[in-house]
């Protein structure tokens, strides 16, 4: 009885170009990237306190097939689960998806409100008051409110 090793194709010495890129003992890592999103989705990380609240925006667990962060030796891949991750602190983070119709709705929402934010700080500082002086400008892009 002979005891075969599993044998991988090791690549040429000398021919670089079928090796993995070597990432540094002490490199950055991304253990929050994910491979194999789904297309018209946008796909976030949800602490645990926060799931319900985005389960009624309309976000979805993520359960089918992708792979999170770098690779590890702890990292199993799985399907039909929801994919966590401990992120420190005892709170544990959960990979959740929306349309891309509902995140761009939600984001346009957003941005309206930052700018009646923005828009009234503007009035407020540039009201010439007494005690004030200067002025204040917003810039967006291209775009300058002076």
């Amino acid at each position: 009885m002979t005891l075969e090793r599993n044998k991988t194709e090791r690549p040429d010495k000398l021919d670089r170009s079928k090796r993995e890129d070597r990432v540094p003992i002490h490199g950055d890592r991304d253990r929050l990237s994910i491979e194999g999103q789904e297309e018209g989705y946008h796909y976030c990380w949800v602490n645990d306190n926060n799931v319900p609240k985005f389960e009624r925006a309309g976000y979805e667990f993520v359960e089918h097939a992708v792979i999170v962060g770098d690779r590890r030796v702890d990292a199993a891949s799985s399907t039909g689960v929801k994919h966590s991750l401990a992120v420190g602190n005892g709170v544990t983070a959960y990979l959740m998806r929306i349309p891309n119709e509902y995140f761009d709705l939600d984001m346009a929402a957003l941005n309206h409100k930052v700018d009646s934010y923005e828009a009234a700080m503007y009035d407020n500082l540039n009201s010439k008051k007494e005690g004030t002086y200067g002025e204040v400008k917003i810039t967006h892009g291209s775009k300058t409110k002076s």
